[in-house]
């Protein structure tokens, strides 16, 4: 089913070519190899509220929508490959919206119970980038710089959060070249690239593999960065990160950046179910301009994946934005380190930082039994893809 993109006045403006390309072209909600019958095995229950029968109900409407109307919103695009968001920032993306009020109690419930707590850094991070940013000229004694950052080492096996904060800060103070705006590439690569190297890359594992814009997925997905593991032979990712630029919409793209990111988490949810990962999580981070969310995904019950958004920060553009970095860094840090643990070994208690990637690497490279692999291929629910298809071709299909 697909409906026929109509002319708009951005279209009009377009070189002929191009404009007839668009009008000749329809999209396709139902490629790829999802189904649109759902017979969950287990029900969701949550204050009275079955979750799952109302998720059936707004999915079967959203198919209907689609055989009806001949378009979607993203939300209801996300449905149908089975991701219903919770978005507490922004209404227009969280499935909440198209519910009563004893189901959006209920679904906050989950999210409240589901989502991650962040370590937070004290005000001396946002002190430190405060007098940065009132500083006329950077005269500090770089000495006296190298005297603070072991300071802060003292204690910690890791770097901590802080002394990251003061090396980006550093980077953002005598890199000043300005982005053009018309590239994504040079956006990413001055305001994102120094944080991901700094914060993820920096002392990373020779397990730890990622990929930045030029490299597709098998399911032609293409991620502005992702980060992972190598399994044996495999490559496998769980986090993600979707860059647009200020200003920049998906006009012509069949899926907008949202959409793409959502559904690129839930491939990593369900690659690691075919790898026999009990409880698969995966990560990401959309980025409108300047504007960051992080959210993370489960597989909540039988055909209900559900992304959270969890965490809210902007990216620095101007010196004296400097004070949002340690928000920034918070974020990041998450993603390598989740929680200090204590392990004993021979006896002794020892404090030692798990990071999540590890967590992660160590989680998918496990051997699992051949049972256990096909019992969490059987929990997938495939998704369907979103494609710009010719008028030509979409009715000699549906012939």
């Amino acid at each position: 089913y697909s409906f026929l993109l109509a002319p708009s006045v951005e279209l009009s403006e377009l070189p002929i070519s191009l404009t007839e390309t668009k009008r000749l072209k329809k999209k396709n909600y139902f490629l790829g190899e999802g189904r649109k019958d759902w017979k969950p095995k287990q029900e969701l229950l949550i204050n009275n509220a079955n979750v799952t029968e109302l998720f059936k109900r707004f999915r079967k409407h959203s198919i209907a929508e689609v055989e009806k109307n001949g378009h979607i919103n993203p939300l209801r695009i996300l449905s149908l490959s089975h991701i219903f968001p919770l978005n507490k920032f922004d209404t227009k993306k969280c499935v909440t919206r198209h519910f009563d009020h004893q189901t959006r109690e209920a679904l906050k419930s989950i999210a409240s119970n589901t989502k991650p707590e962040i370590k937070r850094m004290s005000g001396k991070a946002v002190a430190y980038c405060e007098n940065k940013a009132n500083e006329e000229n950077d005269d500090d004694d770089d000495s006296e710089k190298e005297e603070e950052k072991e300071e802060e080492k003292k204690g910690e096996g890791n770097e901590s959060m802080l002394v990251m904060v003061k090396d980006l800060v550093d980077h953002t103070i005598h890199f000043r070249a300005s982005a053009a705006n018309s590239s994504e590439t040079t956006f990413t690569e001055k305001y994102l690239l120094p944080i991901i190297q700094r914060v993820l890359l920096k002392d990373a594992s020779e397990d730890t593999i990622y990929t930045m814009i030029d490299k597709p997925e098998s399911n032609n997905m293409k991620p502005d960065f992702m980060i992972g593991a190598k399994v044996r032979t495999k490559e496998v990712y769980f986090f993600f990160i979707e860059v647009k630029r200020p200003e920049a919409t998906s006009k012509y793209q069949p899926e907008d950046d949202y959409t793409k990111l959502m559904k690129e988490m839930k491939c990593s949810v369900d690659t690691q179910l075919r790898l026999g990962v009990l409880n698969p999580t995966s990560l990401g981070v959309l980025v409108e301009g300047f504007k960051c969310t992080l959210f993370q995904m489960k597989l909540v019950s039988d055909g209900i994946y559900m992304p959270v958004a969890f965490d809210r920060f902007s990216l620095v553009k101007e010196i004296h934005q400097l004070v949002n970095l340690p928000s920034v860094v918070e974020a990041f840090y998450f993603v390598k380190v989740l929680i200090a643990k204590n392990n004993l070994s021979n006896n002794k208690i020892t404090n030692s930082i798990q990071s999540e990637l590890e967590d992660f690497i160590e989680d998918v490279s496990k051997k699992r039994t051949k049972e256990e692999k096909r019992a969490g291929e059987k929990r997938i629910c495939s998704s369907f893809d979103t494609k710009f298809v010719s008028k030509k071709k979409t009715d000699e299909v549906n012939k």
